[in-house]
């Protein structure tokens, strides 16, 4: 190898680059062949194996010969390209190879290192490297994904809130605003009722913001206590004179490794704001027409039914028509109960909504 088999300082060095490597997203075939340059190899082989089919194996290739290059991907064609060039190294050159089970043992990692007939076979340290190699990669993959997959959950559940119309604000174990929601930065961004001043969430009135520090104050001791009941729900008054804002405060209490700085999450609600719903969305879900669904998202977005009607170029009894069907069919008898029902169906999860037609003046 490159590095003196008993030098730990270079192997350590080594191994930190591959780790980097893995959880940084550099593409698996770069650090395949950073290894096999350190072993002095002619090739290396990564495969990957889910469950216990072949067409769940994947092969990624290092070799010194451009020409023999080949990666591991989905298509049939490059599994069988890569299990051809694996039989053909272990046919033709010294090989040594070392495997690892994944964390929940339905994934095995095989790392394979060859060289050519007349070079040196591997020793026994090199085989030791090569089982360090193989597991460091295996959990390096692993927690890759992991991460990749929080990071998808994190948008997915985001982009609920989002479309719920709440506003979400992370505090740190500090009380400073870690992170927003695109929803809480509309909100913020208007200064009615709540703001950030020097990266802390601030009521704009001085006498609601004594009682909204308090809560904040309180939540971070939860979340220090590992203790959920320290919850709080504030009313900020809007400057504009529009209906308050409803703010609930709670610490966030999860396993805490010391890295994790998030400690407590503020949720913002405007009772002004109303989610839309797109019609498309409603027709498919209550079974109604694409006449009745324009009926129900109307009325749904604060319309009265005469509102609606001119929104939709109908006349105000061929609306109520609509409207009657529409009760038939989701078994209610009052325009109440229809927005009650929309707005609590999984509608508002759908779509971005357009602009609703506002009444004419």
């Amino acid at each position: 190898m490159n590095f003196h088999p008993g030098s730990i300082v270079a192997f350590g060095q080594f191994l930190s680059k591959v780790t980097d490597n893995v959880l940084n997203g550099t593409p698996l075939q770069h650090t395949l062949e950073m290894i096999r340059e350190q072993f002095g190899a002619c090739a290396a082989v990564l495969a990957i194996e889910k469950g216990t089919h072949a067409s769940e194996m994947t092969y990624v290739i290092a070799t010194r010969d451009p020409t023999d290059f080949a990666a591991g991907g989905q298509a049939d064609s490059a599994k069988a390209d890569g299990a051809r060039q694996l039989s053909h190294f272990s046919n033709q050159c010294h090989g040594k190879s070392a495997t690892y089970r994944g964390a929940n043992e339905s994934t095995r990692y095989t790392l394979w290192m060859f060289r050519e007939r007349s070079e040196t076979k591997f020793d026994q340290e090199e085989s030791s490297v090569c089982e360090i190699l193989v597991a460091q990669l295996a959990r390096g993959l692993e927690i890759a994904c992991r991460m990749g997959t929080s990071e998808v959950e994190r948008m997915v559940f985001s982009d609920v809130m989002d479309r719920l119309y709440v506003g979400v604000v992370i505090l740190d174990r500090s009380g400073k605003v870690l992170r927003t929601s695109p929803t809480a930065n509309q909100l913020l961004s208007a200064r009615d009722g709540l703001q950030i001043l020097t990266n802390r969430l601030r009521a704009v009135c001085n006498n609601e913001d004594k009682l909204f520090q308090a809560a904040i104050k309180a939540a971070l001791q939860g979340a220090a206590s590992q203790e959920a009941t320290m919850t709080r729900a504030i009313s900020l008054t809007k400057r504009s004179g529009s209906r308050n804002l409803g703010i609930i405060v709670r610490p966030i209490v999860a396993k805490d490794n010391g890295l994790n700085d998030s400690a407590v999450a503020v949720y913002i609600r405007d009772s002004e704001a109303n989610p839309e719903v797109e019609s498309e969305l409603v027709r498919q879900l209550f079974d109604l027409t694409p006449a009745e669904a324009g009926v129900a998202r109307r009325l749904t977005a604060g319309l009265s039914l005469e509102d609606a009607a001119n929104s939709l170029a109908i006349s105000r009894n061929t609306a109520r028509a609509h409207l009657r069907s529409i009760f038939s069919k989701s078994g209610i008898t009052r325009q109440t109960e229809l927005v009650r029902l929309v707005l609590n169906s999984a509608v508002v999860l759908g779509e971005p909504a357009r602009q609703v037609a506002q009444p004419a003046k």
